[in-house]
């Protein structure tokens, strides 16, 4: 394409062809209005929008893509999915995104998002459900902030919404579970 007094421009549509591939969802269809991101309950931390990201994709501008922390944020909620008028499952777009970056192996600002992700994984796997005080305490350590959130905990305990001891349901079946994916992979 050439407009008047620029110079060329060249949009690649391999990464949109990539990632209709591996989805099934054709990102073209998007014609950005906005739904997506207006009802996204983790926005608020993102780089960027939901429709931001879908555009990144359709003008094949990768590392915007991929190496923001939008994708890391992504809570796989289905909303952006829901209010989507074209019916692009955008959760699963964002989620194919996440796969392409780690079999890369490429660097993203996920200020952490990935420990806290591989640690929650971990907790499942040999506990059978969420601890979330282990949880919130063990990333906060690794992160070397080992009394970040340490008022809000005690405040949450005092009031009972959250328990100071893990509650252990069925680890053997999960650990299974992980075990049966893991082959499934391979």
């Amino acid at each position: 394409m050439k407009i008047r007094g620029s110079k060329d421009i060249k949009m690649d549509s391999s990464f949109a062809e990539e990632i209709a591939k591996r989805s099934g969802e054709n990102v073209f269809l998007c014609y950005q209005c906005k739904k997506c991101a207006s009802g996204c309950p983790s926005r608020m931390f993102m780089d960027s929008t939901p429709t931001e990201l879908m555009r990144y994709i359709q003008l094949g501008m990768v590392d915007e893509a991929m190496k923001g922390n939008t994708i890391w944020y992504c809570l796989s909620c289905q909303t952006c999915s829901a209010r989507c008028p074209q019916d692009i499952d955008i959760a699963h777009v964002v989620d194919t995104i996440k796969i392409i970056v780690q079999e890369k192996k490429i660097k993203a600002d996920t200020k952490n998002v990935r420990l806290f992700n591989r640690f929650w994984m971990t907790m499942l796997k040999y506990m059978g459900r969420m601890y979330e005080v282990g949880l919130a305490g063990g990333v906060n350590l690794l992160t070397g902030h080992p009394f970040k959130d340490m008022a809000l905990a005690m405040k949450m305990l005092k009031k009972g919404k959250l328990k100071l001891l893990p509650s252990i349901k069925k680890p053997f079946e999960t650990m299974k579970m992980f075990s049966r994916a893991k082959r499934l992979k391979k």
